[in-house]
């Protein structure tokens, strides 16, 4: 099974139907919602965690005011008819690729969905359901300062990031955009508790997919491969010159 990472969105996107990330109009028409979500931090119930099921992810929270960067600058906020007609941007990922693990996919953008429950208003990531990759829309560009947030599968539809699990510290990961590669090494593994914890633990785990200063990339699924208890968290910074990898 995969993973579905949940965030708020902004006002604008949703009070403005004609201006609204790209990857929200392709999800619409491209993926299958998941089950489980989220509240907005306006929001204090949390849907609770359920038994996992064949095509069901947990979730992770983030707030709404790490959105508010991505969304005030308009660097990933287009008209309907852009996000129709446009191909990938510059520092859009293409495709992923760890020769580590034998990983070589496809990367498409990917949105959330609104979800009301309860009088509350709950925002979902989806995820790709095949052997792709999701890009998260909001996050940075390849090759600029900031967070590029990919999530996958782990055990259902493909199982895209079934194997990230045994990556290493040091490990190559190479993303393309339509014209060009960008180099990353593994920096970090981190297995976080999930399932049945407190909004302020969930929270702090969201933090991994949140903007960054610095330029790095971070994978996303759940674990382990018989449940779905836990989120994978893979972290790679760009490699610099003349620095080895594995």
């Amino acid at each position: 099974m995969g993973v579905v990472i949940l965030l708020a969105v902004t006002a604008v996107w949703v009070l403005i139907p004609t201006s609204m990330p790209r990857a929200v109009y392709t999800a619409v028409n491209s993926f299958l919602p998941q089950d489980l979500m989220i509240p907005t931090p306006a929001a204090v119930a949390v849907v609770p965690t359920t038994a996992p099921q064949p095509t069901v992810d947990e979730a992770s929270l983030l707030p709404d005011t790490l959105m508010d960067s991505e969304a005030g600058n308009g660097a990933n906020v287009m008209t309907m008819a852009e996000a129709l007609n446009q191909g990938p941007r510059t520092g859009e990922p293409t495709r992923i690729v760890v020769p580590a693990i034998n990983l070589d996919a496809p990367v498409e953008p990917i949105g959330v969905t609104p979800i009301q429950s309860g009088g509350e208003t709950y925002y979902q990531w989806l995820v790709p359901n095949d052997y792709i990759a999701g890009w998260h829309d909001n996050s940075a560009l390849l090759g600029q300062p900031g967070n590029t947030v990919l999530n996958g599968h782990h055990n259902v539809y493909g199982e895209v990031f079934r194997d990230i699990i045994d990556l290493e510290v040091g490990d190559k990961v190479i993303l393309y955009d339509a014209n060009r590669s960008y180099d990353y090494e593994v920096t970090d593994k981190e297995i976080l508790l999930e399932r049945d914890q407190p909004l302020e633990v969930r929270l702090e785990n969201a933090q991994w997919i949140a903007p960054t200063d610095d330029e790095r990339i971070t994978l996303v699924t759940c674990w382990p491969y018989t449940d779905n208890s836990h989120r994978l968290v893979v972290v790679a910074r760009p490699i610099t010159s003349g620095q080895s990898t594995k």
